[in-house]
């Protein structure tokens, strides 16, 4: 019973701050917003029994990259943007709805699971090797190379692009 409410509590963190991450309009709150919701994901993970995934989750997520969103964020300083007219209002409604149902199925899924952490843990040498630093890194060096290195291309090239975007902000504001 206790996982089921950990699990729930964690679950309605994870949503709350992902829904405050891409609400709130100010950049510093919004960033916040997102360590919630990599820590409550972190503890979704400690649930699955994949502690060295969760512990990759709050060092290199929670940690590092939000460093650099923050760092980011205080180089930059607060910029308003010219938006024009607001027509969020005409979608609020069906947003509201979509956000009752998938919470209600996810009440529903909760109630109806039978969630026994004990049950997954596996002691050494039993059972296959899931979420292990060696599986994970055969995984990522044998099994999913190609796609592990284009997506670390693509987040080159959209590290890039967000520099070049913004210094020809920062260069047509006549600022720096």
């Amino acid at each position: 019973m206790g996982e089921q409410i950990t699990f729930a509590v964690a679950a309605i963190a994870a949503m709350s701050c992902g829904v405050c991450v891409v609400s709130l309009r100010n950049a510093f709150q919004a960033t916040v917003a997102l360590i919630g919701t990599l820590l409550s994901v972190a503890l979704l993970f400690l649930l699955q029994a994949a502690p060295f995934v969760a512990a990759i989750q709050i060092i290199v997520y929670a940690g590092a990259i939000v460093v650099l969103f923050l760092f980011v964020i205080a180089y930059l300083g607060e910029r308003q943007a010219d938006l024009g007219p607001d027509r969020a209002w005409r979608v609020q409604p069906l947003a509201l709805i979509a956000v009752g149902v998938v919470g209600a199925l996810g009440a529903v899924a909760l109630l109806n699971a039978n969630i026994r952490l004990q049950d997954k843990l596996v002691t050494l040498g039993e059972g296959p090797d899931i979420g292990s630093p060696k599986a994970i890194g055969d995984a990522f060096l044998r099994r999913y190379l190609v796609p592990f290195e284009v997506t670390s291309l693509v987040l080159l090239v959209a590290a890039v692009g967000a520099v070049m975007l913004a210094k020809r902000a920062v260069q047509a504001e006549g600022s720096r």
